[in-house]
């Protein structure tokens, strides 16, 4: 049901920002708030508190948002019906709809160190050549991983990592050892 209301949420406010002139200030504070929300879980709670009247839910959220915009009338919105704590999964379920409409990857790279700029960019070039999409790549830092590269986008994952490989390995090995014994 959770999903199913951030859903309806979410897509309610994509066809705001496309009736706005699909206006990327939405999509960027949308972000923002959402990291203030990510950062301070309390406040989520304080939003949600059954307690508050309505007033004092839109006091708090003056004294911390700019109060002016369509996203901060929207949160308004949200707390007066008592889903300010979906506000996170509408924010995820509206930037895949942003990504989609701007024709935008977001791609996950897992390596066991940073990637050098050149070999970011050489990355960045072939996967918007493979995908015809700009891409947002978005780095993740694994040692456990040893060596190698994990690719995560839309829910597909290609894993060349040595940690998978040193798995595979493993694996064949028992399979081998359970043939031997059959």
């Amino acid at each position: 049901m959770a999903a199913e209301i951030a859903k309806l949420y979410a897509n309610a406010l994509f066809e705001l920002f496309l009736e706005s002139g699909s206006d990327d200030n939405i999509y960027t504070q949308m972000n923002e708030y959402d990291t203030v929300f990510r950062n301070n879980h309390d406040l989520i709670q304080l939003l949600s508190a059954p307690l508050l009247t309505s007033d004092e839910k839109q006091s708090v959220i003056s004294k911390i948002f700019d109060d002016n915009g369509l996203v901060f009338d929207y949160l308004r919105l949200i707390c007066d019906k008592g889903r300010a704590e979906y506000f996170s999964e509408i924010t995820e379920i509206f930037n895949q709809k942003y990504n989609e409409y701007k024709n935008i990857a977001d791609i996950s790279v897992i390596t066991s160190r940073p990637l050098n700029d050149d070999l970011k960019i050489r990355l960045i070039k072939r996967l918007e050549n493979k995908l015809n999409k700009t891409i947002i790549l978005n780095e993740k830092i694994d040692p456990d991983i040893i060596d190698g590269i994990i690719i995560e986008y839309n829910n597909k994952r290609l894993d060349s990592s040595v940690r998978s490989k040193l798995q595979n390995i493993k694996t064949a090995m028992t399979d081998a050892d359970l043939q031997a014994k059959i």
